[in-house]
């Protein structure tokens, strides 16, 4: 499972260099359909100070697991340093409650797969 961070209008998600984060189509999927719809997107080293600056700074908006049991999981509050860090309610999010729906869609058949991302399964 992958992990994404939203601040303000660019969304983070740590990049494949370390070795920690693994390659997936899920991940592929939520950075290419989040870039088509305009949205910054930032695979880079991210820490957990920073979450927590951008937390306390009202710039943390969102946060989600991406992979490919779960598709896309909230996170809603993060524990660190003795403190929980409490994200606004899910179902003020606009990223990941767009990304999920448009991910359940194209595999539903309810909107074109203009990817080729499904295949017939005989």
């Amino acid at each position: 499972m992958n992990v994404f961070f939203v601040f303000g209008n660019t969304v983070v998600t740590p990049d494949l260099s370390e070795g920690t984060i693994l390659a997936g189509v899920t991940r592929d999927s939520v950075i290419r359909l989040l870039r088509e719809k305009g949205m910054t997107v930032e695979e880079r080293a991210i820490s957990i100070e920073e979450i927590e600056t951008n937390y306390r700074n009202g710039q943390l908006k969102e946060a989600f697991g991406a992979g490919t049991a779960a598709v896309i999981a909230p996170i809603s509050e993060l524990f660190y340093n003795g403190e929980t860090l409490m994200l606004p309610p899910v179902e003020t999010w606009d990223v990941s409650n767009f990304i999920k729906k448009e991910l359940a869609d194209i595999r539903y058949g309810n909107i074109p797969d203009t990817h080729s991302w499904m295949y017939k399964v005989c």
